[in-house]
């Protein structure tokens, strides 16, 4: 959950300051950066929930404790 929430922090920081950037290329292309590397976190989370829970399957099906 935690990667979730450093995911959408991310991403509204890059939305707000590639909006306040007017006209200044450097500022957007920041904004633009953060926002892509939140939606990264994101996905890169979800992975890792799923590979989880996949794993956790396993195991029991297995008969792991």
């Amino acid at each position: 959950m935690r990667g979730f929430v450093a995911a959408l922090v991310l991403i509204v920081i890059g939305v707000a300051l590639a909006a306040a950037a007017g006209n200044r290329t450097a500022l957007l292309a920041a904004g633009v950066f953060i926002a892509g590397v939140g939606g990264v976190v994101g996905v890169s989370a979800a992975f890792w929930i799923i590979g989880r829970s996949e794993d956790e399957e396993r195991e029991r099906h297995q008969g792991r404790p």
